[in-house]
């Protein structure tokens, strides 16, 4: 957030904490029911933020977590003390997430949506089945002596905890991770980030929050069957209310909360019968006019607001590290590489040459770990890496940039670096310290705190650059990061390049412009068809004849 948005949330925060715990001092019933209302809302909709708005995934599961949480109180309720409901509460909803999340979080897009929005429905039926067959009810009587204080109570402690929750995450490199993911999930993971292990580990944690919420609303309840505790509307609401707010910032769901909870009471006494109708039309409208709710639109506003940023001046002026042996690619009855094999010998530059759709980013993508080999063996300092996730690839010392720049948009110069460079493994002082010296070098020292996708092409491939430096690599792979440049980038490009080598850091290069691999590369490989048709010196590469004829095809007859 920018500091409008952090005065706005602080301000907001203050206000609405003030008014919570003042307001049982003068509220009659009908007030405390509505402030009950706004406070469980207030934690569904922080809990869901908490996960679906840095990464994106817009997430329907709420009603599945809150229901489980609101059945588990019913059934132990008369076996069980009450804080050892919620615990087990919260047990039920963090081993049924991590179940989940383990084989859903790969899944993204409409197909995420889609499952965790069955989700509910598949937990509402089990019940059902379990209620008819086993227990031989429909659903189950909870008689409970916790007032309707106490209940208003018990949330705004749970309030409090999911909004300190929400604040330590946002300021650990998980949360930072998480942003990274919903930017750019394969450069997240191109940068050390185990991006399965951050979405689910946030994944229970936003769960428990919904299924201890469930529970503690379940004795408002005197009689409760699976169509209440399943409600899927519950879902929707959520999701109106954070994205209205704005899903990206902690106080964000409380701006969206508020008047929604206060206009669907409105709603629901007068017009019953269609407040479905009226929810979709309002989900429509928050989409179209605030797709980054209330939060973003005061960014945007103060952003148009704020003097351009000055544009900054380009920079003037041992043994095998890594072996591929006979390494193939198959996609389908297209074999992309095949039989391919190279050795990158510690401390030179290394071009990989060929035509257009010769198979070398296919060959980075293996050894980065974004594509596993069908055959053949990648070691990296003796290590076997193919297969290794990308991560793990990342954090051995193996960086890369893309042929497609990959940065993460809506995160700032800085914290796109900062992402490679706190899980490498370094201290946070020291990362912050290699982060400003990294941008200095390619150029974008005074361009820190610029949104990422404001900057402009060129200044995006240095971005990538750094971010790939930040890991302290021995080995960085350039999938065409010369490409697009003009002639005085062009020689600043290669001089920053050349630059790495005199640090100790090895370099394979995917690359078309030839003056940029006669002066850089002490070996080429080159490739055609997915093969290697030629080996040696840059000179000895590109005067062969069969490169030649790869190149330009065969002379006429």
């Amino acid at each position: 957030m920018t500091g409008p948005s952090k005065a706005l949330a602080w301000c907001i925060g203050l206000a609405v904490a003030a008014a919570a715990i003042t307001l049982p001092l003068y509220a009659n019933g009908y007030y405390l029911a509505l402030g009950i209302s706004i406070l469980y809302f207030t934690v569904l909709a922080t809990a869901w933020a908490m996960f679906s708005g840095p990464t994106r995934y817009v997430s329907l599961a709420t009603a599945a977590f809150f229901g489980i949480g609101a059945y588990t109180a019913a059934v132990t309720g008369e076996t069980l003390s009450w804080p050892l409901q919620l615990l087990t509460a919260a047990g039920v909803g963090a081993v049924v997430a991590a179940i989940t999340g383990l084989s859903t979080l790969r899944l993204s897009g409409i197909y995420f949506i889609i499952f965790s929005f069955g989700l509910a429905e598949l937990i509402r039926q089990l019940v059902i089945w379990y209620e008819v067959n086993i227990h031989k009810s429909v659903g189950r009587y909870l008689f409970s002596d916790i007032t309707q204080e106490m209940l208003y109570w018990q949330l705004c402690a749970l309030t409090a905890l999911v909004f300190l929750a929400g604040f330590v995450l946002t300021r650990s490199r998980f949360g930072l991770a998480l942003r990274a993911i919903g930017a750019d999930e394969t450069a997240a993971r191109h940068s050390g980030i185990d991006a399965t292990a951050v979405k689910l580990g946030v994944f229970i944690v936003s769960a428990v929050f919904m299924s201890v919420t469930g529970a503690i609303m379940a004795p408002r309840w005197t009689y409760i069957d699976p169509a209440i505790a399943f409600n899927p509307m519950i879902s929707f609401q959520v999701v109106i209310m954070a994205l209205l707010g704005g899903a990206g910032a902690l106080i964000g769901p409380v701006l969206g909360v508020i008047p929604l909870v206060l206009l669907f009471e409105v709603l629901t006494a007068a017009l019953p019968n269609h407040f479905s109708i009226v929810l979709g039309l309002i989900f429509i409208g928050i989409v179209l006019a605030l797709p980054k709710g209330v939060v973003g639109l005061v960014d945007q506003v103060w952003r148009r607001e704020r003097s351009k940023v000055t544009a900054v001046k380009p920079l003037s002026g041992g043994g095998t590290l890594l072996v591929a042996e006979t390494v193939g690619k198959s996609f389908g009855g297209l074999r992309a590489v095949d039989k391919v094999s190279l050795d990158v010998r510690a401390g030179e530059i290394l071009g990989v040459i060929g035509p257009n759709g010769s198979g070398k980013t296919t060959l980075l993508n293996m050894l980065s770990g974004a594509l596993v080999p069908s055959d053949g063996t990648i070691r990296f300092d003796g290590a076997v890496i193919n297969g290794m996730a990308a991560h793990r690839i990342a954090r051995l010392g193996l960086a890369r940039t893309f042929q497609l720049v990959r940065v993460m948009p809506d995160l700032t110069v800085a914290e796109n670096v900062a992402t490679a460079a706190l899980f490498r493994g370094s201290r946070s002082s020291a990362a912050q310290e290699s982060i400003h010296e990294l941008l200095v070098m390619v150029g974008l020292g005074d361009m820190a705190d610029s949104p990422a996708g404001d900057l402009t092409y060129i200044d995006q491939k240095r971005l990538e650059l750094a971010r790939a430096l930040a890991l302290h690599p021995r080995l960085v792979l350039l999938d065409e990061w010369l490409a697009g440049l003009n002639p005085t980038e062009l020689e600043t490009g290669i001089a920053l390049i050349a630059s790495l080598r005199a640090r100790g850091i090895t370099i394979v290069m995917v690359e078309h412009v030839m003056d940029a691999i006669r002066a850089l590369c002490d070996r080429c490989v080159v490739m055609s068809a997915g093969v290697v048709i030629a080996r040696g010196t840059p000179d000895e590469v590109l005067a062969d004849p069969t490169v030649i004829t790869a190149y330009l095809g065969e002379p006429d007859a």
